[in-house]
């Protein structure tokens, strides 16, 4: 489990450093204060490990998915890369530091290399290029080839699964079902869907099926009900985000899951059911959750589950100022209580 994260001169964020990171982490503030970048950041440090974006047709590694996820425009790192420096300065690297149990990992991103590169001193190379398995000298960009990697094994699994959850992801529904359906059907996971959308969304699902479409030409995920049989594109916003959800969750083991905004175009009893399911995976598969979020009922949800099923809960604001400097306070359960009491909203906290 990542507990410590130290930001540099990625997108709006100059520098922001968050301590005592929990199992389950929330970040809350104003638009524009940090919260996308953050998770950004922790996607960028998993590059560094599995270049490859296994979820999206429209990008084929994690750097273009990075740099195309707010506004797809076909943008590639030979032409668009300064997009992801703080004021577009590529003249010096953005760090992303990390702390698990224990151990630092460094991660730097430099404009000379697509691939972000793990700080460490061998010989006359300080870096180490995992995707490409050669060591890099960052002073004269020269390279050598080696296997010497092993020491890096321990966090492979855990850095190189991460995955990224937003609202643009249901428009890739159709990559998602190719790549985990099978898994899931195995594992019979399946069931865990047709229980969320029956509690979660009133839908009278029955089971769910892969059937064709289009005369043939196209096969795709269908919800069969008592009377009919539909195509899951044609479930509403918030039963497609659920069911997304799920089966990322579901088949994500011993990793991290970095998830925008999940409360929009969902019904609180929704979202409910589908947060209670899926804490219950994050507890069951060992999953590390990082959150972002501008709703107050949402955040006492998931405290609320969270507390019920003894997971750790952190809340944390974000503030950043004109410098890109991310102040982050954190907020505990209880203090989220006492400022509730007090009649005070923990968004507005830069008011207070």
């Amino acid at each position: 489990m990542i507990s410590f994260l130290k930001i540099k001169n990625y997108r709006g964020i100059k520098s922001c450093t968050i301590g005592d990171l929990k199992k389950v982490n929330v970040f809350i503030g104003r638009n524009n204060s940090g919260k996308s970048s953050l998770l950004e950041s922790l996607y960028l440090a998993s590059a560094s490990f599995n270049f490859n974006e296994v979820l999206s047709k429209k990008v084929e590694n994690k750097i273009d998915y990075l740099l195309n996820r707010r506004c797809f425009r076909g943008l590639k790192w030979g032409s668009a890369k300064e997009v992801l420096w703080y004021n577009y300065n590529t003249e010096v690297p953005i760090t992303i530091e990390l702390k698990m149990n224990s151990e630092n990992l460094r991660i730097d991103l430099f404009e000379w290399h697509q691939h972000p590169l793990i700080k460490h001193k061998v010989d006359a190379y300080d870096y180490v290029c995992l995707i490409d398995k050669y060591l890099v000298n960052s002073r004269t960009h020269s390279v050598a080839f080696s296997d010497r990697f092993q020491e890096f094994d321990k966090f492979k699994q855990f850095m190189s699964n991460f995955k990224f959850i937003d609202v643009s992801l249901m428009q890739e529904i159709d990559v998602i079902e190719k790549k985990l359906w099978k898994d899931l059907l195995k594992n019979r996971y399946d069931k865990l869907i047709v229980e969320v959308l029956r509690e979660g969304y009133e839908i009278e699902v029955e089971d769910l099926t892969y059937t064709t479409y289009d005369e043939g030409r196209t096969y795709q995920l269908a919800v069969k009900l008592p009377q009919t049989t539909i195509r899951v594109d044609d479930l509403g916003d918030g039963a497609r985000y659920s069911l997304i959800l799920i089966m990322i969750s579901a088949l994500s083991k011993n990793t991290v899951l970095l998830i925008e905004e999940p409360e929009n175009h969902q019904h609180p009893s929704g979202l409910a059911k589908t947060f209670d399911m899926f804490l219950s995976l994050v507890k069951k598969n060992n999953i590390q959750v990082f959150i972002s979020t501008h709703s107050l009922d949402f955040l006492k949800l998931l405290k609320d589950i969270s507390q019920k099923k003894e997971i750790d809960f952190g809340v944390y604001f974000l503030e950043r100022n004109r410098d890109g400097i991310v102040d982050v306070r954190h907020l505990t359960g209880e203090n989220i209580d006492v400022l509730e009491r007090m009649g005070f909203d923990p968004r507005f906290l830069d008011i207070i």
